[in-house]
């Protein structure tokens, strides 16, 4: 790999012992996949957020970094709270979070606390070259909004957000973001979370290109989200309407490798047979938007839930939305807002054994998640019929 001066100077120690191991951690990264130079960055997303007890490995990574009086060098937004105040057992296994978000605040790094980042706080620009984790942020700004990252893992995120720097190979390179699977679709009923769920499962870690559709930002964000759950997808093209697919000959390098289609019935497949069973519900994995919780607040106006019912929302958005009387409206009709990541939260729980969700990203993580439609959801609620 080719070194530049500035980059040989931090290798050598003379920027601090902390510094000299990110950037070697990421040169070492860097040779796996046979990149040729490491590249600046504009920013990063720290998807380490949630402060699990027995990581001692990674609380000893932050100490030297902060001993050494090292702070992010590119703007830099992290992951949600993981739901660490909402039961003695979530206080217990999460019990170095509040350690945990010092150290974040320590590093400069932006504590918007969500994993839906690009809706406000860290927006990067078509054809910046970024350094994230967090498969569906990763997702989204790879293919809506035409920056470019690869799936980084945590830690690497925490090296290039305190160097600045990512190697460049797999999607910083232009030939790697080409069309490679042709999606085509026979569905009368659009739920973008379930198509994402089932074109994760087909194009593995391919780059699908999906036939035009007129999906919502809100539908990209969650269909994006579920395919990097399912599959190693980290960019995926729409026809027409992502920066990167203004027509089909643009997006593909020649003809597509091979050409799928997705029916409503393969949507339909993935609801669950049993939704009466549901004990809870689930709506925001990615965290909901502002403009998401607005959409759903009518169906609660003057109802009553008969289930335990989450929304989980960007913190931002959240601040905003209770503001309103849609918000009251919801409170009142007995949802719970949070703003802290779903999965986390209700990975470890007693009873609660059926969490009815319309995110396909949580229905693939969280063990006992059936997955419904948005309206199957608000049915299992009690306030459709």
């Amino acid at each position: 790999m080719k070194i530049d001066a500035e980059q040989e100077s931090i290798l050598q120690g003379k920027s601090g012992h902390a510094l000299a191991l990110a950037l070697k951690t990421l040169v070492k990264y860097g040779e796996a996949f046979q990149a040729r130079r490491l590249v600046p960055i504009k920013s990063g997303h720290f998807a380490n957020t949630f402060g699990i007890t027995f990581f001692k490995g990674n609380y000893n990574i932050l100490e030297q970094v902060i001993s050494d009086g090292i702070k992010v060098k590119v703007p830099t937004s992290c992951n949600p709270h993981p739901g660490h105040d909402l039961n003695v057992i979530n206080r217990f296994i999460l019990g170095k979070q509040d350690y945990l978000e010092d150290c974040i605040n320590t590093l400069g790094i932006i504590p918007n606390y969500s994993c839906v980042c690009y809706d406000s706080a860290n927006v990067p620009a078509f054809g910046d070259r970024i350094g994230w984790a967090e498969s569906s942020a990763v997702q989204f700004a790879n293919s809506v909004l035409g920056a470019r990252t690869n799936r980084n893992t945590v830690n690497i995120d925490l090296c290039s957000a305190l160097t600045g720097y990512t190697p460049e190979f797999g999607y910083l390179l232009d030939e790697n973001r080409r069309g490679q699977l042709m999606v085509k679709l026979k569905i009368d009923r659009m739920d973008a979370s379930a198509l994402g769920y089932i074109l994760g499962q087909k194009a593995i870690d391919k780059v699908p290109v999906v036939e035009h559709y007129p999906f919502t930002r809100d539908d990209l964000k969650n269909m994006g989200g579920a395919m990097a759950a399912t599959g190693g997808v980290a960019l995926f093209h729409v026809e027409g309407l992502t920066p990167e697919a203004p027509d089909l000959k643009t997006v593909f390098d020649g003809k597509p490798e091979s050409t799928i289609t997705i029916t409503q019935k393969d949507l339909d497949n993935l609801r669950t047979m049993k939704p009466e069973r549901a004990t809870s519900v689930v709506f925001g994995c990615p965290q909901m938007t502002y403009g998401e919780a607005m959409e759903l607040s009518g169906h609660f106006k003057g109802k009553k839930v008969r289930l335990p019912t989450w929304f989980c929302m960007i913190p931002e958005a959240k601040a905003r939305f209770e503001k309103t009387s849609q918000a009251d409206g919801v409170k009142a009709a007995g949802v719970k807002i949070y703003d802290h990541c779903p999965l986390t939260a209700l990975s470890v729980r007693i009873g609660n054994k059926h969490v009815l969700t319309s995110s396909g990203k949580c229905f693939y993580y969280l063990k006992g998640a059936d997955y419904g439609t948005t309206e199957d959801c608000l049915k299992a609620c009690g306030v459709v019929r």
